[in-house]
């Protein structure tokens, strides 16, 4: 039986907290520090609630402690830390479709990976600031579909492998980790999208009991 832990607090805290290689594998998506006003986002209206996001990028600190109680990491949005990265030939793009790049001026993501598995992973799934590919609700400025996560579990993880994400949001990577078996453990600041985070795991597993 899986193990799914939801913790609210400042990452960085909670990370002093775990031993060396805690965890075999991080799944993060730290802010990008773009000053985006998200009270503003033309896509407030699929959130409860917008407040003022913390969109400052992680310092020194956060991704040593993160290299530190993580065996193995993947970080969406790496081209904004490469000064904070150690040197990798291994990425993962994601294609967002031709929508995203109109709309937003990028056609997807990028990720870091310390695996040396596969040069570049490419994954197609439609995202254009609200949900394409999956019918769900939008909760977090920067929700990513849980078919992303599961994919990035299914291609570098393995059974027994427990799961890190640092910045929690929507909880699609709690969802991704749940449906495929892995113990997973998630850190959120902001108390209202860890409750909505909690909240949508929830109702998820019940609805994935009910269908089984």
């Amino acid at each position: 039986m899986t193990v799914t832990d939801f913790i609210h607090g400042d990452c960085v805290e909670i990370m002093k907290g775990f031993a060396d290689n805690q965890f075999d594998l991080a799944i993060v998506d730290p802010p990008y520090g773009i000053g985006q006003n998200w009270k503003k986002d033309k896509f407030s209206q699929f959130y409860d609630h917008v407040n003022d996001f913390n969109n400052t990028i992680p310092g020194q600190e956060y991704f040593d402690q993160l290299f530190r109680v993580s065996k193995h990491q993947i970080i969406w949005g790496c081209n904004y830390y490469w000064n904070f990265l150690p040197p990798t030939n291994n990425l993962i793009f994601w294609d967002k479709g031709k929508d995203a790049k109109k709309q937003f001026g990028s056609a997807g993501e990028l990720a870091y990976t310390s695996f040396t598995k596969y040069p570049l992973m490419k994954y197609y799934f439609l995202w254009n600031g609200c949900c394409v590919c999956e019918t769900t609700k939008k909760i977090h400025p920067h929700q990513k579909p849980v078919k992303l996560y599961e994919q990035c579990l299914i291609d570098f993880a393995h059974p027994g492998m427990k799961i890190l994400d640092t910045h929690l949001g929507s909880g699609s990577g709690a969802i991704a980790a749940y449906k495929l078996g892995y113990d997973f453990t998630g850190i959120e600041k902001d108390e209202n999208y860890l409750n909505d985070a909690r909240n949508r795991f929830n109702e998820t597993v019940k609805q994935l009991r009910i269908d089984f």
